[in-house]
């Protein structure tokens, strides 16, 4: 049986943040990924700040956002998958660190991801994911490109 083929749309919902909205199955979209990827800059020059523990801890906070902040009509509230990453080893005040953030939400009624209903709630979702979570973030301060 073939497969069908993936789809991915940027979405241009911030000038901070690279944002996509994709699937690995297009014809059976069972599963939709957010992507948000930014750069990530200190705002602290305090050194004692320990940044495994606040990148630890921002990962953590946006998981239970995310948690919260779902639609249960059309995602399962129960199977969501959170790949965060931001290398703690390079985070120094003055220097810009490469964040990624790939969310996985699995769908009630498999919509393709061009759908009203789903570009409405992703948009609604990442909106505010984005205003409280990254906008608001007491350590870093956020860029869409490394220059």
């Amino acid at each position: 049986m073939l497969k069908g083929r993936g789809k991915e749309i940027e979405l241009e919902i911030s000038d901070n943040y690279n944002v996509l909205i994709g699937t690995v199955d297009n014809k059976n979209p069972k599963s939709i990924y957010y992507k948000i990827s930014c750069w990530g800059q200190p705002i602290s020059d305090d050194d004692t700040i320990d940044y495994s523990r606040v990148v630890y801890r921002f990962a953590k906070n946006i998981k239970s956002y995310v948690y919260s902040e779902i639609d249960c009509e059309v995602f399962d509230c129960d199977i969501t998958i959170l790949d965060f990453d931001m290398r703690v080893s390079g985070v120094k005040y003055g220097k810009k660190s490469f964040m990624s953030c790939e969310i996985t939400l699995f769908q009630i009624n498999e919509l393709p991801i061009t759908s009203d209903k789903i570009k409405d709630v992703s948009e609604v979702l990442l909106n505010k994911l984005l205003k409280y979570m990254y906008d608001s973030n007491e350590y870093f301060e956020f860029q869409k490109k490394k220059k």
